[in-house]
């Protein structure tokens, strides 16, 4: 349901095709090879885990300057929280917004909403919770950027949110756990998992639960230096060095 009929009916094929002929599948994480035995049948030996890495470029800016360029040139002023990732269903960006909307006006946050990634399929939605929300003046859409923007936008933000329904890994929360910056992530898929303990998990289907995730990340206090703290030691498992071994 997160697809266009077009692109389902491509991707079934094409990965059905590959699984069902090949010698070897290699998958992203733990999730996927159970999903891809239990669908296919395939035998645990021929199905490998070979993770995403975390480049060395993935690490917080230290540099105000660059900091303060790389953001007023994306016109983001203030605090922000911060989205990562292509703008379609599959995300759940509308409900993101929607739990957004409901801190402003229950908590009176001042941060505002940075969407960066490019529009694909399904996105309408997105547009116009954001329109009948009245939030135009609060949310930043930056489209999609170049790799290089990337420490300085996880650098600066007080969150990163990452509502996703379905995910086969995941790397913007694990990017930013490099950059220090507190995640709050869906408890589904391979999510719990590559983020580890590090991260405030909410039900992607429930709004309360994901404002109370946000709050946990953006609030002053013990609770968000630990997610700081257990966030940059688990993305140092992520280094390409590790992953390649």
């Amino acid at each position: 349901e997160v697809y266009p009929l077009m692109v389902r009916l491509r991707l079934k094929y094409l990965i059905d095709r590959g699984c069902r002929s090949a010698e070897a599948v290699f998958c992203y994480s733990d999730f996927l090879k159970e999903k891809g035995m239990e669908r296919y049948g395939l035998p645990s030996d021929r199905v490998f885990i070979t993770r995403p890495g975390l480049g060395e470029d993935i690490k917080r800016v230290e540099d105000k300057e660059v900091l303060r360029s790389t953001l007023s040139g994306l016109n983001i002023d203030g605090p922000y929280i911060l989205f990562i990732g292509s703008l379609t269903k599959r995300k759940n960006v509308p409900r993101l917004i929607q739990a957004y909307h409901q801190l402003v006006q229950e908590e009176n946050i001042e941060q505002k909403l940075v969407l960066v990634g490019e529009t694909l399929f399904l996105a309408d939605d997105i547009f116009s919770t954001i329109t009948s929300l009245g939030l135009q003046d609060r949310v930043v859409l930056t489209g999609r950027l170049d790799h290089s923007a990337l420490p300085a936008l996880y650098t600066g933000a007080d969150a990163l949110i990452f509502p996703t329904l379905s995910e086969g890994f995941g790397l913007p929360p694990l990017e930013a756990q490099a950059c220090g910056t507190p995640v709050a992530a869906s408890r589904v898929s391979s999510v719990p998992e590559v983020v580890g303990e590090a991260a405030a998990m909410f039900d992607p289907y429930d709004l309360d639960d994901m404002c109370n995730a946000i709050k946990t990340c953006i609030q002053k206090g013990d609770h968000r230096d630990s997610l700081i703290a257990g966030g940059l030691v688990n993305a140092e498992r992520y280094g390409w060095r590790n992953m390649a071994q």
